[in-house]
C-alpha cells in the first residue's frame, strides 16, 4: 500500500477554482465575480453534510412536490444533486457526468469533475464520497437567477483499484467556502459557475 501525502487531486482543482476572480458564464455570455452574489437573507437550507453510497448516476435533480413548484427547492435540489453525481462517479470510477445541473461552459465545474476523470484513467475509485459538503444556504431568488452558499470540505479518501485494494491515500483537507450561481433554463435550473474562497462559509 502506498501512503501519498501530497493534497488530493480535488484539492489541486478546487485551489484552481477559487483564484479564478471573473469566471464566464455559460449560455448567455455573462461574466460572474465573486463580488457579484447578492446579500444573503432568510434562507432556505438542505438538511446538511451526507454520505453517498455507490448508486444509480444521477441523472436530474428530484422535482417533485414542493420542489417542483418553488423555485427556490427546485435550485437546490440542482445543487444536491450536482455534488451528489460527483461524489458518486468518484465511488464508481467513473466521470461525473453533470449535464443535468451544470451548464455547458461551467469552467469551475470542469474542474470540480477533473478530479473524476482522473481517477477513471486510472483505473481507481474512492472508497467514501471525496465531498463533504455543508448546510447549503439559497440566497434571494433573482431574475432567473440566485445563489447558493455552503461549506465543502475534502475528505481523507483512500483510492482502490477493481479488486479493492489501496492503490493511494489522500489526506483530509480544511474546508471552503463555495458560491454558486445558478439560472434559470428552460429545462430547469442550473450551475452557471462555482466559485470557492478560504475557510468554511
Amino acid at each position: 500500500m502506498r501512503t501519498d501525502s501530497k493534497p488530493s487531486r480535488y484539492v489541486l482543482y478546487l485551489l484552481s477554482a477559487a483564484v479564478i476572480m471573473v469566471t464566464t458564464g455559460c449560455g448567455n455570455g455573462t461574466n460572474v465575480t465573486g463580488a457579484s452574489a447578492p446579500p444573503q437573507a432568510p434562507a432556505l437550507q438542505s438538511a446538511g453534510d451526507r454520505t453517498v453510497t455507490a448508486g444509480p448516476p444521477t441523472t436530474a435533480p428530484a422535482q417533485s412536490g414542493a420542489a417542483s413548484t418553488d423555485p427556490t427547492r427546485a435550485a437546490l435540489a440542482t445543487v444536491n444533486a450536482y455534488f451528489e453525481e460527483i461524489d458518486r462517479a468518484s465511488l464508481e470510477g467513473r466521470v461525473a457526468d453533470v449535464t443535468a445541473t451544470a451548464m455547458p461552459g461551467c469552467q469551475t465545474c470542469m474542474l470540480d469533475i477533473e478530479a473524476t476523470r482522473t481517477f477513471h484513467a486510472r483505473g481507481v475509485h474512492a472508497d467514501v464520497g471525496p465531498l463533504a459538503v455543508g448546510p447549503v444556504t439559497m440566497g434571494p431568488l433573482g431574475d432567473k437567477m440566485i445563489t447558493a452558499r455552503m461549506t465543502v470540505t475534502i475528505r481523507a479518501i483512500h483510492l482502490l483499484d477493481a479488486a479493492g485494494h489501496t492503490i493511494e491515500s489522500q489526506p483530509a483537507q480544511p474546508p471552503r467556502a463555495a458560491t454558486a450561481t445558478l439560472s434559470l433554463t428552460a429545462t430547469g435550473w442550473r450551475i452557471e459557475n462555482v466559485l470557492y474562497s478560504r475557510g468554511p462559509s
